[in-house]
Parts: C-alpha cells; sequence; structure tokens
C-alpha cells in the first residue's frame, strides 16, 4: 500500500508542476460558474416579472442545458488531456523498464497512477461540490442531496473516463497518440448504444455496453445500483486490461495464451454487468427531497397486491402513427418507460406483437395516393428496414386480438393472470402512459372497476358521437389520457327501461333528456336511488318540465330563466362558474381546487338550483355564479346579440349555485348524487377548450373520482417541492459570477504561474 500511495503522490507532483492540469482545473471552473451564474440570472429575471418558479434545485443543476448536463458533454473532453502521459511518458522515456526492475510491482504501477487520476478528479467535483454549497445561500431550501446524487454520478463517470484513459496510455509510446484513442474509445462507448438495435440478441448487449446517459439517471436524483456497478465495471475491466498489457510486457508468454486471458477477464466482466442489469438484482436510492424519480404511495400499494408476473403486450399497426417506438430499434427505450414499475416489478415482462391493418391516420393515405394497406406497410418496412414477413395481416392479428374497438391503434395491453385490460397511447405532447394510466390499468386487474352507465334513448348527450355537445372526449376517447376510460373505468350507454340498473352500473348519468321519461323508466330510476346508487344529473335551462320529476327524487329543482354574465368576448349565457373549494374539499383530499376559490368552470348555458326538500341528503353548492357579474334572467332564450345592461340593486346581488353534491347513508354506504344546471360542462367542446382558461377537465376527474369513493382516477398527487424562490437578487448574484468567473480562476492562476516560475528558477 506504501507503494501505491508513493506512486500516486509523485504522478500528482508531476501532474501539478505541469501546466495542463491547472489549465484544466481553470476551464472547468470557468465553464460550471458560467453555466451556475447564467442559469441563475434566467431564474432571477424570471422571478422579478412575477413568473413562478419551482423545484429550482431540478432546474438549476438538471435542466436542460443546464449545470450537471453540460459538465457532462465537457468531461470527455478533460480525461484524455491528463491521462495521455500516465504509461505513455514512462514508455518514451525508457524508465518503465527501471520500475520493471525495481520490487515495485505492476499492480502497484497502476493502481498508484490511477490513483493519482481519481484524486484530481475528486478535485473537479469538488468544485462542483463548492458551486452546491453556494446554492444554499441563492436557493430557498435548496435539495442538497439531490446535487450530490448528480455529483456521484458525474465523479464515476469522469473516472471511468480515467480507467479508460490509463489503459490506452498503455498501448502507445505516443502521448498524443494515446489522446486520440482514448477520445475514439469513449466516442465509441456512447455511441455503441445505438448499433444493432435491430438485432434481439445484439440489442441487449451493445445497450449495456454503451456509456451514453448512464449519469443521467443520477444526476436527475435517482441512483441505481446497475449505474454503479456500470462505472465500476468498467473501471475494473480496464486497469485489468492496463495489468495484463504491463505484465506481458514483463513476462514472455505465447500469443494464444494473452488472448485467452484477455477474453476470459473481459467476459467475466461481462457477466457481472448482465447480471446486475438484471431488474430483481437491482437496487435504487432516490435522492430528491419529494422522491420525485419513485413511484407514489398509491401506486406502490397497487404494486404490492400482485403475486405473480404481470405481462405488457405491444400491438403495433405498421400504419398508424404511433407505430415506431416499438420497432426493435426502439424496443430498450421503449421499455425505459415502465422502468418506475420494473424497480417494484422485476417479474414484469414486455412483448411485442406486429401487424398491418387500416388506421384512421389520414395523412398516410395522402402521402401515398392510389396505394392499398398492404402496399404502403410494404413501403413503411421497406423505409424502417423491418421484416415485413414478421407483421401480421388483418386477418391474422384478429384471430388474435379484437383491436375494432380501439380503431386498430398501436395499443398495449396489461395481463395479470387471467385478466387483460387496455393501456392506450394517446394523442398528446407526450404520447406514452404516465403513472396515473399505468397504475389505473394494473388496479383494474385486481378490481372490479366502477362502471359508469349514460342513459340513452331520449336524446341525451352521446358518448359515441363527435358533436359540440356530447361527451366522447370525456368518456369513451381512447386517444385522450383523461377520459374516463383510460383513468380506469368501464362506460357503456344504457336504459332506464333495465329493472336491475342497481346491479348494473355504479355510476348513473342523465345527461339533458329532451322527452320526458314514462312511469316505468322513472319507477326504475326510483329503485336505482332507494338502493343507494350514485348518480348524476345535468340538466340544462327550461328543462324543468323534463327534469323537475327526475331532480325532485333527490330534493332539488331547477329555477325558470337563464343565468346571464356580462363578458366583452362571449354570449351572454356563457357563464364562468367558481368550485367552492372549501365544500368540494371536504369531499376529495389532494384535491387541484384545493384553497381556490377563483378556479373556473365554463357553463355556456345554465339554470340556477334550489333545494325543495331534503330528501334525506346532505346538500353542499359546490358550483356557483360569482355575484359581481352574473345574474337570473327569467324566461327563454336570451338574445345572444344584445349589450347586457346591470338592472340589480345591490341587496339583490348574490350568488346562484348551479351544481349541488348530495351524500347520505344508505345500509354500510355513502349514496352521492350531484345535479347540475348545465349539460355541457363536460362536452367535448368544453373540456378541451383553451380561452377562456378554465378547470373543467379537473372538475370531471375529480367528480368521478368522487362518486368511484378515491378508487379512480389514480391519485398521484406528489408533495411540493419547497424549493421554489431565489433568495439573492441580481447585484448579490454579480458577486457570484464575479467570484466564480474571475477572482478564483484568477487567484489560481496567478499562484500556478508563480510556483511554475519559482520552480523554473530553482
Amino acid at each position: 500500500m506504501k507503494n501505491i500511495l508513493r506512486i500516486a503522490r509523485i504522478e500528482l507532483s508531476q501532474l501539478f508542476y505541469s501546466p495542463v492540469a491547472w489549465i484544466v482545473l481553470i476551464v472547468f471552473i470557468f465553464q460550471s460558474g458560467w453555466q451556475y451564474t447564467a442559469t441563475l440570472e434566467q431564474v432571477e429575471r424570471a422571478q422579478q416579472m412575477g413568473q413562478p418558479a419551482v423545484n429550482l434545485t431540478r432546474w438549476v443543476f438538471a435542466g436542460f442545458s443546464c449545470l450537471f448536463p453540460n459538465m457532462q458533454e465537457y468531461l470527455y473532453l478533460y480525461i484524455p488531456l491528463l491521462t495521455m502521459g500516465l504509461i505513455s511518458r514512462e514508455t518514451y522515456s525508457g524508465s518503465i523498464k527501471l520500475l520493471y526492475s525495481s520490487p515495485i510491482r505492476v499492480l502497484d504501477i497502476v493502481v498508484g497512477k490511477y490513483l493519482a487520476m481519481i484524486t484530481y478528479c475528486l478535485i473537479l467535483m469538488a468544485v462542483l461540490s463548492g458551486i452546491g454549497m453556494t446554492s444554499v445561500f441563492t436557493i430557498d431550501h435548496v435539495d442538497f442531496w439531490f446535487i450530490i446524487s448528480g455529483i456521484i454520478g458525474l465523479y464515476l463517470l469522469i473516472c471511468a473516463y480515467s480507467a479508460i484513459g490509463l489503459f490506452m496510455s498503455s498501448l502507445t509510446n505516443y502521448q498524443v497518440v494515446a489522446a486520440i484513442s482514448t477520445l475514439v474509445v469513449l466516442a465509441a462507448l456512447n455511441f455503441i448504444g445505438g448499433l444493432w438495435q435491430d438485432i434481439n440478441f445484439v440489442r441487449d448487449i451493445t445497450y449495456f455496453l454503451s456509456m451514453a446517459g448512464r449519469a443521467q439517471e443520477s444526476i436527475g436524483g435517482l441512483l441505481g445500483s446497475n449505474d454503479i456497478f456500470y462505472f465500476l465495471i468498467v473501471i475494473v475491466l480496464f486497469i485489468g486490461l492496463t495489468l495484463f498489457k504491463l505484465e506481458f510486457e514483463r513476462r514472455t508468454i505465447s500469443m494464444p495464451a494473452k488472448i485467452v486471458r484477455y477474453l476470459s477477464f473481459t467476459l467475466f466482466m461481462l457477466l457481472l454487468g448482465y447480471l446486475s442489469t438484471m431488474p430483481r438484482f437491482i437496487f435504487y436510492k432516490d435522492m430528491s427531497a419529494t422522491e420525485s424519480r419513485t413511484l407514489t404511495a398509491e401506486s406502490q400499494q397497487v404494486i404490492k397486491k400482485f403475486k405473480g408476473p404481470i405481462v405488457i403486450t405491444t400491438y403495433l399497426n405498421l400504419l398508424d402513427d404511433n407505430y415506431f417506438f416499438g420497432l426493435p430499434k426502439f424496443q430498450n427505450s421503449d421499455k425505459k418507460n415502465f422502468e418506475m414499475y420494473s424497480r417494484f416489478m422485476p417479474d414484469m415482462r414486455m412483448k411485442y406483437v406486429f401487424y398491418w391493418a387500416h388506421s384512421e391516420n389520414e395523412l398516410r393515405y395522402k402521402e401515398n395516393p392510389g396505394l392499398n394497406d398492404e402496399q404502403i406497410a410494404r413501403k413503411i418496412a421497406k423505409a424502417m428496414q423491418v421484416n415485413f414477413e414478421d407483421f401480421l395481416r388483418p386477418e391474422e392479428i384478429n384471430k388474435v386480438i379484437d383491436l375494432k374497438g380501439e380503431r386498430y391503434r398501436s395499443v398495449r395491453t396489461v395481463s395479470y393472470q387471467d385478466n387483460t385490460t387496455f393501456l392506450r397511447i394517446y394523442d398528446d405532447l407526450y404520447r406514452q402512459p404516465g403513472e396515473k394510466e399505468i397504475t389505473a390499468a394494473l388496479k383494474r386487474l385486481l378490481v372490479s372497476p366502477p362502471k359508469v352507465g349514460f342513459v340513452s334513448g331520449r336524446g341525451e348527450r352521446s358518448i359515441g358521437r363527435s358533436g359540440d355537445k356530447d361527451y366522447k372526449t370525456s368518456t369513451t376517447e381512447v386517444s385522450f389520457r383523461y377520459s374516463l376510460i383510460n383513468q380506469g373505468f368501464d362506460v357503456k350507454e344504457v336504459s332506464l327501461t333495465d329493472s336491475m340498473m342497481d346491479k348494473h352500473v355504479d355510476i348513473l348519468v342523465l345527461a339533458d333528456a329532451l322527452t320526458a321519461y314514462n312511469k316505468t323508466e322513472l319507477d326504475n330510476l326510483k329503485a336505482y336511488i332507494k338502493h343507494g346508487g350514485n348518480l348524476l344529473i345535468a340538466a340544462e335551462p327550461g328543462s324543468g318540465q323534463i327534469n323537475n320529476p327526475l331532480l325532485g327524487l333527490v330534493g332539488v329543482s331547477l329555477k325558470d330563466g337563464i343565468l346571464v354574465q356580462k363578458s366583452l368576448n362571449f354570449e351572454p349565457s356563457f357563464v364562468l362558474s367558481n368550485v367552492v373549494s372549501k365544500n368540494w374539499t371536504s369531499f376529495l383530499k389532494n384535491s387541484v381546487f384545493e384553497n381556490n376559490d377563483s378556479a373556473s368552470v365554463t357553463t355556456p348555458s345554465v339554470a340556477a338550483l334550489e333545494a325543495v326538500s331534503n330528501a334525506g341528503f346532505e346538500l353542499f353548492p359546490v358550483l356557483v355564479s360569482r355575484p359581481a357579474d352574473t345574474w337570473l334572467i327569467p324566461g327563454l332564450p336570451t338574445d345572444k346579440t344584445q349589450t347586457l345592461s346591470d338592472p340589480r340593486k345591490d341587496v339583490d346581488k348574490k350568488s346562484y349555485p348551479i351544481g349541488f353534491a348530495l351524500r347520505k347513508k344508505v345500509g354500510k354506504k355513502e349514496q352521492r348524487v350531484f345535479v347540475i344546471g348545465d349539460a355541457d360542462f363536460m362536452s367535448n367542446v368544453e373540456v378541451g377548450r383553451q380561452i377562456p382558461k378554465s378547470l373543467n377537465f379537473s372538475f370531471v376527474t375529480e367528480l368521478f373520482r368522487w362518486f368511484s369513493n378515491d378508487q379512480f382516477p389514480i391519485d398521484t398527487t406528489r408533495e411540493i417541492p419547497k424549493d421554489n424562490k431565489l433568495i439573492i437578487n441580481n447585484s448579490q448574484l454579480k458577486w457570484i459570477r464575479w467570484g466564480l468567473l474571475g477572482l478564483l480562476p484568477g487567484a489560481i492562476a496567478a499562484s500556478v504561474s508563480l510556483m511554475l516560475i519559482y520552480r523554473k528558477r530553482r
């Protein structure tokens, strides 16, 4: 051990007696300081303008093109300059022969030189640690453990680079050649992950060998044993190869024996690497303060209930817009979408089935006029360099699974024992399912999902049409992430002629019937309510004759007339209603409307409600009109072109309830009813409305979460990060900038110059 430390000390002294190590250190300080202060400057400017900031530690240190990701890109440029002379300098000068003839072991030489390098790397990481310590005085409640996680990942990365540079230095007498060779190997290890990904056997090997993105998880706050072992294996592998190289120079060994030793050692290390990537052997530590890289508690509770393997099968239609992510060359990347789940479910398996069938992707057919489905599919397969024969024909895929209801889109199924459910791809920016959707699909395999029945037969709003006033988007649209069927519910149309309604549905929805229900239908509805069934009644202004008999069953009625609201941009009947957060959040925990009485729900034509009898229910107003600019006009219709004046006196100003939540105990369960004087609040137009900004789809989602007793949708609410404020101003930031970019590098440069001048004079 003494020899190792002596060699490390000598190597460090030689390193610091040359200008290269100091130049690298100064450049590293300048680059990291520049990136850090530039990011803080952006945040400080935004804060001055009143823009909110969330999770500043992650943004400053791990955000796109911020400190750690940028420094990760620079590291591979520094190492070849530092390692190029570690051994090549000794072999070029001939001093290596003196080392061989001394009583020092080759192991001492290699480990000592490597120890010197990782000590220098530790100095570079100390610079980043210093910046992290500076953040204690710049970011309120800075997440310091998150910063430590990123530094650990970068340190392991630069140590792996150093081991590679050490080995390359042992292969040549010329330092420049060693530096260039190190760059080539580092580039190869970063790009190999994208090679031969379409070959099943080779794909996992090259993906494991790739160094690209290995530090990304730790930079993002998650330490994984697979990434740590990868770096350790790379380090041991290249140090071992260096030992073999120098040892073979000291002794005469046949070429076949050398090859056997090289191959045996390399294969053994690769085997260890393969074992370290097996899900059952991977351990994780989430270093973020809010554990943002870990599944929420509700998802973990669902996962604990599984007693066997989960199989996720992806069906990819070559003619669909979302076919590419499951092609062989992208499958390893696709599996990362489920990495947080495989962490808790190591037995989870993923399968891929390829097919082609007529799709709803109209652009595909416009781009290929005159070609039929098979011809287009063959054309795409040729362009993507995949074997067309691996794709099932329409009649073949129909024998495997019925995808007609999915409109032959690319889709996944999740299977457990004898149960299977769909997990879909969505037409939004993210495309892939998130935690809410994945956990909802998993939970559906364990419990009987809530059945929502939308009454039809009297001209009610349809769950199958895409018209402005219909309900397809919020209920059955497979491509919309927040539709009920994608959040865990079963949705279907029902008729009130069904006398066993309470056995077939858990939530019954009556949405704007155009004709009155007959006695049989009303009797069945009464029986449903009597048995404690949950109910949503959405009425429209002027429909009291039809809906008041229904509403009377729960002690509510529609007021005559229509509510109107002053607006510069919208017709008078377009009313923005506020959620009464105090009442609403007493029903639901983790509501988006908590402490937010200004949150609006759009109600394009709405009637006021009033309680006429208690009917045994507790009644809570949860949607109300704004008293300052809304009033009730008797009679219908309202002239959409008229300019409204406010005829009220101050004593008339009040808020009208337009949405009531009701509840009562029926046996051992709580019956829940929601009544609203507008049937458009969950229509296709309103759940997607951008102007004015509203929270209709959030309200609809939470409404059905209340109906299902918090069973669905899945609550993935996390603790709000505390590091949301910069505690310095621009003038104070300038001092930090000049310290990192001027004072510290300048002091080091001046000290080094004096040292080198003094040493040269001696």
